[in-house]
């Protein structure tokens, strides 16, 4: 296996096409696998930072047979480009690489603290690589999926006794006045300037940050919207949009990966509700809540849980006690904050 680093923007365009064919070889990729995610993530965000780009191409003979979408944060670690994001993360590839000549390979060209590789389905050969390194360490996280057969939800959904069918008709009864669509690139222009407004209502109320959907994270949507690979659900009343859900479309999978919403009651899962009936009316079918544990999806939908991984690749003892001892000391300053605020 011989490598190549792909490490300026003209680079990156130029492999667009060969990435997208390894990418459309494992349906069990997912989105922020594509090349669309990973470059307009690079030219919308993350190329602002001091940031160096770093990806890696395997290759045998002159076939492409892996992508690692790395870049090197300024703190020196290896990342997946925009993890921050991306609620999945790991290699494009069509065989197994031996991950110590890719770090070795960056080695030769860097100077790296360490890998800092999360968000790892457990299939991910890169957990492979915990079992012979000993300055490795896995921490995990969870996400949720709930199947359903194609009918009418949430009577499609064997699991739900009485009580969670009454309260999804209880939700839907409270927004009864409510305007519900899904739409994609073929039927809507982006909604841009509503989603902008609905975010600065959601800021105001409280319910998110400043920080919260920033106008490069909106580009990057918009992007993936323009490109099929988004849908939105839209909840309005009266010509008020009072929330959306950024849905990311596969094969027989609808992945609920942002939402927006104002302080209406129990808006956000009426949003939810009716854009499950309307996916699974149409075929069988997965909906993919995401990373993180949320009370409110776990209690009202009973998806199955499943763990992410988060794997750390410290090139040297005094990088790992490094690590540990920063971690500590922000442990404690956000402790002390939290008494004091």
């Amino acid at each position: 296996m011989r490598y190549r680093l792909i490490s300026n923007i003209i680079e990156f365009k130029e492999i667009e096409n060969e990435w997208q064919a390894l990418y459309e070889k494992d349906k069990e990729n997912t989105v922020f696998q594509s090349f669309e995610f990973n470059y307009f993530s690079w030219i919308y965000d993350l190329v602002k930072a001091k940031n160096t780009l770093a990806i890696v191409i395997a290759y045998d003979s002159d076939n492409i047979k892996a992508i690692f979408s790395f870049y090197i944060d300024k703190r020196s670690r290896v990342r997946f480009i925009n993890d921050l994001h991306a609620d999945f993360c790991d290699a494009v590839s069509i065989v197994d690489v031996n991950f110590n000549e890719v770090i070795e390979f960056l080695r030769s060209s860097f100077k790296i603290c360490y890998f800092q590789l999360v968000n790892l389905k457990k299939e991910s050969s890169l957990l492979d690589y915990s079992k012979v390194n000993r300055y490795s360490m896995i921490s995990d996280v969870n996400y949720s999926v709930l199947n359903l057969n194609k009918g009418v939800f949430p009577d499609n959904y064997l699991d739900y006794k009485s009580k969670q069918k009454t309260e999804f008709r209880r939700i839907l009864k409270i927004n009864k006045d409510k305007d519900h669509k899904i739409i994609d690139y073929n039927t809507s222009r982006f909604p841009k300037g509503q989603i902008e407004s609905l975010r600065k209502r959601m800021i105001l109320l409280g319910i998110r940050d400043d920080f919260f959907l920033s106008n490069s994270q909106l580009s990057l949507i918009e992007e993936l919207y323009l490109s099929g690979k988004v849908v939105l659900s839209i909840l309005s009343e009266r010509g008020i949009v009072n929330a959306i859900s950024f849905i990311i479309v596969s094969p027989s999978e609808y992945l609920v990966w942002i939402d927006i919403y104002d302080d209406s009651k129990m808006i956000n899962l009426c949003n939810y509700i009716l854009a499950i009936s309307s996916f699974s009316a149409e075929e069988s079918m997965t909906i993919n809540f995401g990373r993180g544990s949320y009370n409110y999806k776990i209690k009202n939908f009973l998806p199955s849980e499943k763990k992410l991984f988060s794997l750390y690749i410290f090139l040297s003892k005094y990088s790992e006690l490094k690590f540990f001892f920063e971690r500590r000391v922000i442990q404690i300053i956000k402790r002390v904050y939290n008494k004091i605020k």
